[in-house]
């Protein structure tokens, strides 16, 4: 996945990001899970940044 490119919006970045949240509190999570899901949200975090310095939220 690290070669595509997909542009969301702000709000959008917040929804994936509280969805990621909530389904990392799952049962039966593995530390691969937990290991791969905390780097996509380190990314979702640096987008949301991001934007916000962008367009001054």
């Amino acid at each position: 996945m690290s070669g595509v490119s997909t542009k969301f919006s702000y709000k959008q970045l917040h929804t994936l990001k509280h969805a990621l949240l909530k389904h990392m509190q799952r049962e039966g999570i593995t530390c691969n899970d937990i290991k791969s899901e905390q780097a996509l949200l380190l990314k979702i975090n640096y987008q949301i940044e991001k934007m916000k310095e962008r367009y001054n939220i």
